[in-house]
């Protein structure tokens, strides 16, 4: 007999962690907003969309390190409540990555997902929405957990008072990035697998595990040159 725990829609869940979100302990966004701070260096100068902002921490951090713009597209009116209280003036839209998004095509110079594509069960429509958007010599940039630690069933989940709150996930392997990522008109331009030795300030649950244990997922997506 299952004993998995409950599954609450992706959108409720997170309506309800909004609240404490960004005070919440969680060594993968401690992770992720250290990664993002090294990729801030493309968003200078140029027009910056993030699928999946949350509560606005990486488009703020973006637009200090020089974005022309930045906009944020959010499933939950919670999270972005919580970003609209942040920074009033951050352009925030509401939108799911399921779907097709309400941006021109060819308007951003970069494209973040950050946190947001395990909760994907197919990861070729957002990548071709994020392709769609990007202009020429834009890039995708990617900040996920790792897949082998996915495939340990670690993921998104929080505690809201007594409850352990899980929401549903998908545990994808590198091949299905790689399968995404061309199917979406996109190659890799750069990859990288961070492990817990490689963070300049691990989080202290971080510091408990292997040090080589595969942590975090870095990638940077570039348009493929068109054949001929």
């Amino acid at each position: 007999m299952s004993h998995d725990p409950p599954l609450v829609p992706v959108r409720s869940a997170y309506d309800r962690w909004s609240a404490v979100y960004d005070a919440y302990d969680n060594p993968m966004v401690s992770a992720a907003t250290e990664i993002v701070a090294g990729l801030a260096r493309m968003a200078k100068g140029g027009d910056v969309l993030e699928l999946g902002c949350g509560t606005g921490r990486n488009l703020l951090a973006l637009s200090r390190a020089g974005a022309a713009s930045v906009t944020g597209c959010d499933l939950s009116a919670g999270m972005l409540a919580a970003a609209r209280a942040k920074a009033p003036t951050l352009a925030l839209v509401s939108g799911d990555l399921a779907a097709a998004l309400p941006f021109a095509d060819a308007s951003v110079d970069m494209v973040l997902f950050c946190l947001v594509l395990e909760h994907m069960n197919a990861l070729a429509p957002p990548l071709r929405e994020a392709q769609r958007v990007l202009r020429p010599g834009g890039h995708v940039a990617i900040v996920e957990i790792h897949p082998e630690l996915a495939a340990q069933g670690v993921a998104a989940h929080f505690r809201d008072r007594d409850e352990v709150v899980h929401m549903p996930t998908y545990a994808h392997r590198l091949e299905d990035f790689a399968q995404a990522t061309a199917a979406a008109g996109l190659e890799v331009a750069t990859f990288r697998t961070w492990r817990p030795r490689d963070f300049a300030t691990p989080h202290p649950k971080m510091r408990k595990r292997d040090p080589e244990q595969p942590f975090a997922l870095e990638m940077v997506l570039e348009s493929r040159p068109a054949a001929g």
